[in-house]
């Protein structure tokens, strides 16, 4: 059986911790760089009318109420060895993944991603989840990459957050002004391949792609199977982009600690089985 590596040093796991997100210090392999470019691309063309929104669960074909059609190869990258290393590192042996997406906002005018904390709409419980957003195509600030507001998740409060029906939104829900200064926010530049990890309760957003590149990320969604995905307790049901209640479960390293998870709702056909 192979072993998990220790990619993640005793100072960047201190500095996840404290600020909420890291960078961490791994990119993807280039044959793995390429699939995914190629797998987004495909993606974009296949769903035209998604393209500027969050497109979720790509990785199981067939998943979500949107018809998102999507392609094999997604789950690969989803659960590389490397990536749930990395995440192992920070939540613990016991991975579930819960969730896919891609967020791609075109050149020239691709829509701002609000500020928000995914703990507002996430029925985890109890509430703890790591998200790896890797960088498809460069993502720098000339065309709209991730900010984070540091140690915005250290009181572990879900915050108060409003929807918004808004054309140049790439979601609509929004966390109240009066929680995010915005002069504290911190841009993460990534090249093809790199990765952020973020806390479900870290405050991020990005604003309208206006440079002359698109910008793509390939969002992954973990969290330690001792807490459990309540499908039933989902308040974003048929909001685009969410369908929290359908969400597949894949348990990618370990054992379900939590005994109530529902690996069966949301898959079209039975539980893939994932490599050792």
């Amino acid at each position: 059986m192979r072993r998990a590596q220790s990619i993640l040093g005793p100072e960047q796991i201190e500095a996840y911790h404290r600020e909420g997100f890291i960078i961490p210090p791994y990119r993807l392999p280039e044959e793995d760089i390429a699939k995914l470019q190629a797998l987004t691309l495909k993606l974009i063309e296949d769903n035209p009318t998604l393209a500027d929104h969050h497109m979720v669960g790509p990785h199981v074909p067939g998943s979500g109420f949107e018809g998102l059609k999507s392609s094999p190869g997604w789950l690969d990258i989803a659960i590389q060895p490397d990536i749930v290393d990395i995440v192992e590192q920070i939540i613990g042996p016991d991975i579930i993944l819960w969730g896919s997406g891609i967020f791609h906002k075109r050149a020239l005018a691709g829509p701002a991603t609000p500020w928000h904390r995914d703990a507002s709409h996430t029925p985890v419980k109890p509430l703890a989840t790591t998200s790896v957003w890797i960088s498809v195509f460069d993502s720098l600030r000339a065309n709209g990459c991730l900010r984070f507001l540091p140690g915005s998740h250290a009181a572990k409060q879900v915050g108060n957050h409003v929807w918004q029906d808004r054309d140049d939104l790439i979601f609509g829900v929004t966390v109240d002004d009066g929680e995010v200064d915005e002069s504290k926010a911190v841009d993460v530049e990534l090249r093809a391949g790199e990765m952020v990890l973020f806390d479900i309760f870290t405050i991020h957003g990005a604003r309208n792609n206006l440079g002359e590149q698109p910008r793509a990320g390939y969002t992954l969604r973990f969290m330690p199977s001792t807490s459990h995905y309540d499908h039933d307790a989902a308040v974003l049901r048929d909001k685009p982009g969410y369908g929290h209640d359908i969400r597949p479960l894949i348990l990618v390293r370990g054992i379900d600690r939590c005994g109530k998870n529902d690996f069966q709702r949301g898959h079209p056909n039975a539980t893939p089985k994932v490599p050792a």
